[in-house]
C-alpha cells in the first residue's frame, strides 16, 4: 500500500476510534445498575397510578386495579407496606404527582371508558402524611389531562402535554403552592404528545419522549427563569410512551415504556434503563429491569435510591418492586 494511503487509512481509524471511545463510558463511571427486589404492594398490582416520597416513606395510590383511591405507604428500613387514608376523590388512571415542603399533590388523569362517560379530570389535591389528611385546591385550568407530566423546581409544580378526546396538547402550567394559584407558561417544545416523561433535581429539569403520530425519542432541558426550553441530545431509541424519569443524586434516567408500532413492526414494552449525562450531554444504557419490559409503571426516590416498580406489560398488571442506586 502506498505510504499516502496508509496515512489516509490511519487517520480514519484513529478518527473513528477517538468517536467510539468518547461514546464509552469512564471506566466505574456507567457500570450495569444492579436491581434489588423488594416487597410487593398488597393487592394484584396496578398500572398508571402515582407515586411520590416525603420524609423516607414512599407513596402509590390511584391507578388501574381493584381499589383504585387506596394510598399506600412504604417503609424502606423495614420493606413493609401501610394503608393511608384513600385519595378523596374520583378513581382514575395516568394522573400527576408532586412533593414541594413535604406535601404532596396529586390529581388530574383520565377516568371512564366504553360504558362509562369519559372523565378528564381537572381537580387538584394536597397530602400531608403528618396529619393523613388531604385538601382540595385549585382546579387545574389546562383542557389535556390524561397522560400529562409533571415536576418541581422550588415551590412550583410545573405540569404539561397530555390528551383529552383525541387531541394532544403542548399547554405548559406552573402551579404556585405558596399562593394556590396557577400561570401559563410558554408550550412543551416540540410536538404536542402525550405520555411523555419529565424529571429535576430541583435545578435542572428535562423533559421529552411520548407519542403523537409517532413515538418521539427528543430530549429537551427547560430554564424556569426565562421560561424557555433548550433542545438535547435525543434518546439514542426510536421512541416511546408512557415510561418513567427520574432524578437520584443529581442524576437523571429514563426507563420503561412502549415502543409503539404493532408487533409486526417491533413495537414491544421496555425494560432498559438510560441514564442521561447533561455535562457531557450523552446517553448511556444502564441495564433493564429482571421481570421485563412494562409501560405505566411507577417510581420513586428515597436516601438516594431509586424505587421502581408495577404497571404492566402485554398480557398482565404487575405487582413487583424494586430498588438500585446509580
Amino acid at each position: 500500500m502506498h505510504y499516502y494511503h496508509i496515512k489516509i487509512f490511519l487517520t480514519i481509524f484513529l478518527a473513528a476510534f477517538l468517536f467510539h471511545a468518547c461514546e464509552v463510558p469512564a471506566d466505574g463511571m456507567y457500570k450495569k445498575i444492579t436491581l434489588e427486589r423488594k416487597s410487593s404492594m398488597p393487592g394484584t398490582g396496578r398500572a398508571s397510578a402515582v407515586a411520590f416520597a416525603i420524609n423516607g416513606k414512599g407513596y402509590v395510590t390511584l391507578g388501574r386495579t381493584l381499589k383504585k383511591t387506596d394510598l399506600w405507604e412504604y417503609n424502606p428500613i423495614t420493606d413493609t407496606w401501610k394503608e393511608k387514608k384513600p385519595f378523596p376523590g374520583i378513581n382514575r388512571v395516568k394522573g400527576i404527582a408532586a412533593v414541594v415542603n413535604n406535601k404532596a399533590y396529586v390529581g388530574l388523569g383520565f377516568g371512564g371508558g366504553a360504558v362509562i362517560k369519559s372523565i378528564f379530570f381537572t381537580d387538584f389535591w394536597s397530602y400531608d402524611p403528618l396529619t393523613d389528611k388531604w385538601e382540595s385546591l385549585a382546579g387545574y385550568p389546562g383542557k389535556a389531562t390524561d397522560a400529562c407530566v409533571s415536576f418541581v423546581i422550588g415551590t412550583k409544580i410545573y405540569v404539561g402535554a397530555g390528551y383529552k378526546h383525541l387531541t394532544m396538547d403542548n399547554a405548559f402550567w406552573a402551579y404556585n403552592t405558596l399562593n394556590n394559584a396557577w400561570e401559563p407558561l410558554q408550550p412543551t417544545p416540540g410536538e404536542k404528545r402525550f405520555g411523555a416523561v419529565a424529571c429535576s433535581d430541583g435545578n435542572k429539569a428535562f423533559f421529552g419522549t411520548g407519542f403523537r403520530a409517532i413515538n418521539e425519542n427528543d430530549w429537551w432541558e427547560y430554564f424556569p427563569a426565562t421560561d424557555t426550553w433548550k433542545q438535547m441530545k435525543s434518546m439514542p431509541d426510536k421512541g416511546r410512551v408512557q415510561g418513567i424519569a427520574l432524578s437520584v443524586s443529581n442524576r437523571f434516567f429514563v426507563t420503561t415504556g412502549r415502543y409503539f408500532n404493532g408487533k409486526l413492526n417491533g413495537g414491544k414494552v421496555l425494560s432498559d434503563i438510560y441514564e442521561y449525562d447533561p455535562v457531557t450531554n450523552r446517553w448511556y444504557n444502564r441495564g433493564g429491569i429482571p421481570d421485563g419490559g412494562r409501560e405505566n409503571a411507577v417510581s420513586f426516590v428515597i436516601d438516594k435510591k431509586a424505587y421502581i416498580g408495577f404497571g404492566e406489560n402485554d398480557t398482565t398488571v404487575l405487582n413487583d418492586f424494586w430498588s438500585f442506586e446509580p
